[in-house]
């Protein structure tokens, strides 16, 4: 599954390239480095990293090969840089950062995949679910243009007999990783917890137009999203 995700979203930005790459603005670069195992390793093991942060680095190895490898190529003597948020094409600030006003801020995503290449999974109407861990520009030697990458974890259906509960999908987050491009992002989407329930989330409504207010089911991980007023009356403005 794994895989055929990343393939998916790796083929369906193939045919949709155009001349002209998308330009995206990064703020606040944390890490810069050529690629080097023993670097990636000293960030994973640092203490003074959020758990999220630690986790991309500890799959940022496989991950980052399992992405070139579908583009024929490898990470010798790439450059790597990680900043704490990028702007998506449709203005949301994407953000993979351990302090953010004072909190830790990992956005969650809605992905637009290509259906034909996802039978083996099921998917929102064509939109899947991740976090983001972390944030990438990477420079490959033998490429004049950057990669755009984000380190995600994906979310699953929790249940294929009931994978929508009140008209909104049912997820667990799953241990899946993977790099996509950010140009695969749809948008960010907001989740807050379900007062009621135990470990259960909502999405809350508005962040995309298309995409129905979530009901989120963690299997360990207690998520802590900040929802900032300004982000509220945007979405509010834009209904």
């Amino acid at each position: 599954m794994e895989n055929i995700r990343c393939r998916a979203i790796v083929m369906r930005n193939r045919v949709k390239k155009t001349k002209t790459p998308v330009a995206f603005t990064y703020i606040a670069k944390l890490f810069d480095f050529n690629f080097s195992e023993a670097i990636i390793n000293e960030h994973r093991d640092n203490p003074k990293l959020n758990k999220n942060m630690s986790k991309g680095f500890a799959k940022f190895i496989d991950c980052l090969n399992s992405y070139l490898k579908l583009l024929n190529t490898t990470s010798k003597d790439c450059r790597i840089k990680i900043y704490s948020s990028v702007t998506l094409k449709n203005s949301a600030i994407l953000r993979a950062v351990d302090n953010f006003h004072d909190r830790p801020w990992f956005s969650n995503i809605a992905i637009n995949m290509n259906i034909e290449e996802l039978s083996d999974y099921q998917t929102d109407n064509g939109i899947c679910y991740a976090q983001t861990l972390l944030i990438t520009e990477i420079r490959l030697p033998n490429k004049s243009t950057p990669l755009h990458l984000a380190l995600v974890q994906w979310y699953d259906f929790k249940s294929e007999i009931t994978p929508f509960v009140y008209g909104c999908p049912l997820l667990e987050l799953v241990e899946l990783y993977n790099f996509i491009e950010i140009e695969a992002i749809e948008d960010t989407i907001h989740v807050v917890p379900r007062f009621d329930k135990n470990n259960e989330y909502f999405d809350q409504e508005g962040g995309i137009k298309h995409v129905k207010t979530c009901l989120l089911r963690s299997l360990s991980l207690k998520m802590a999203v900040p929802f900032p007023t300004s982000l509220w009356s945007r979405n509010k403005r834009e209904k």
